[in-house]
């Protein structure tokens, strides 16, 4: 993959940038943030990166999304019971460790609190999403072709095999991480990770971007997913690529292109840029 396909990370005279790491109980916060020099506060952008990267990952992004005005935030979690994972998938443990990292950037003096949008790629799409569950202050999400559901995704009944030696591995990689030690206590934590099961809490409008052959994240529950936001009256747009894969915007210049003008589309919209 190259995180700096569309977004060449060089510096760029009148772009600030902070970088530092951070602690909230046994959560650890990786934090890169780029903006423009000056006093007025800005519309700001929270960005996750995918379960491979890291925030360092993400600053060409960021230093897109600074050139158009924006502040611009990467963040990666680790836990400090495990530090030796660097980006664990599951991350948070409580509620506050969900707006940890929102929090953090509402409390800069450069953010405009009343204007903030979260964007966030495969695992990082899918905790944008969950961080605009818990707080209704959000005010766009952009998630870029996240699993819907990780029960559904994990079972066994749904592959066979030899898909199944993969998926059990899978299993055992979750449930170590979550620290139990069967399947069943799994679950519970699974579905409040899960997007499909937080679509009434989110209140922000939300950009689904999804590739049609994604044979990591399927497209099927995604589709799935918005229906049931727009069941519930809920503005969510879905942008299928087609042809695309997973991390397609991270490959192909040309899908990357589309879905990135989409994305400051979008932003600009619900952010008043």
């Amino acid at each position: 993959m190259d995180y700096n396909l569309l977004h060449p990370l060089s510096p760029q005279s009148g772009v600030f940038q902070e970088s530092g790491i951070f602690d909230r109980g046994q959560l650890r916060i990786h934090w890169a943030s780029y903006y423009q020099v000056g006093n007025a506060r800005l519309p700001a952008v929270l960005v996750h990166p995918d379960a491979g990267g890291l925030a360092r990952d993400m600053g060409g992004i960021c230093l897109s999304l600074a050139q158009a005005g924006y502040f611009a935030a990467a963040v990666h979690y680790q836990r400090l019971e495990n530090p030796e994972k660097k980006n664990p998938l599951f991350c948070w443990k409580s509620p506050e460790d969900v707006t940890a990292a929102l929090n953090f950037l509402i409390s800069h003096p450069r953010v405009d609190p009343e204007r903030i949008g979260l964007l966030g790629y495969s695992k990082g799409g899918m905790l944008s999403l969950l961080i605009a569950s818990q707080d209704p202050s959000i005010k766009a999400v952009v998630s870029y072709y996240p699993l819907a559901d990780f029960e559904e995704w994990l079972d066994l009944e749904r592959h066979s095999f030899p898909r199944t030696l993969f998926i059990r591995g899978i299993r055992r990689h979750v449930m170590k991480e979550l620290q139990v030690s069967t399947w069943a206590e799994a679950l519970p934590m699974l579905r409040v990770a899960s997007p499909i099961h937080q679509v009434e809490h989110i209140m922000a409008p939300v950009l689904l971007l999804h590739g049609e052959r994604d044979s990591t994240a399927p497209l099927e529950p995604v589709q799935r997913l918005q229906q049931k936001a727009r069941s519930l009256g809920k503005n969510w747009e879905l942008l299928v690529v087609p042809n695309a894969g997973h991390v397609f915007n991270f490959r192909d210049e040309e899908q990357a292109n589309a879905t990135w003008e989409k994305t400051m589309d979008f932003l600009n919209t619900h952010l008043n840029r």
